[in-house]
């Protein structure tokens, strides 16, 4: 029960943070409706997380992930762009749009394939086509001439197989 106590005011206080923010000006009848509005949310959150059943678990290398997440987002949307426009890589090809490459990435032991798949498909210039079950593997669609973006290289399998 202190847990369940726990998780909705946390739940409330972020979902209370947030409407605070978007609110450019602040009455006393504003916060209450804020409130009572995060409050019910938290609840309602709590139950729906529990009925999907949803646990953190498998996290490794994911601070690693998320920190490279940033440079992915940029790296990724330079790359869609040069495809776009017609510079990217595969687009030497006058008549053919670039294609990309469809590749399989093993994950590393402990790392669970939810977010994973998440943190994979940040990228602008990538595609999470399939986490397959029961493998702990990645099947991704992608633009970017070499593979391994921070990401990638946080999640997957460090033996090279690809």
């Amino acid at each position: 029960m202190r847990g369940a106590a726990v998780e909705i005011l946390v739940w409330w206080a972020v979902l209370m943070g947030v409407t605070v923010l978007l609110i450019s000006s602040l009455s006393p009848v504003e916060l209450l409706v804020a409130g009572v509005a995060a409050a019910g949310a938290a609840v309602v959150v709590r139950v729906m997380r529990r009925a999907a059943d949803v646990r953190v678990r498998g996290t490794a290398g994911a601070l690693r992930a998320v920190a490279g997440l940033p440079l992915a987002a940029v790296r990724g949307l330079a790359v869609l762009t040069g495809v776009v426009t017609g510079r990217g890589p595969g687009s030497d090809r006058a008549s053919e749009p670039a294609a990309g490459r469809i590749r399989r990435i093993p994950l590393r032991d402990g790392a669970d394939p939810g977010w994973a798949g998440v943190v994979l498909g940040w990228s602008a210039d990538t595609c999470v086509i399939d986490l397959p079950d029961g493998r702990a593997e990645a099947v991704v669609h992608s633009f970017g001439a070499a593979p391994g973006s921070g990401p990638e290289r946080a999640v997957a399998r460090r033996d090279g197989a690809r």
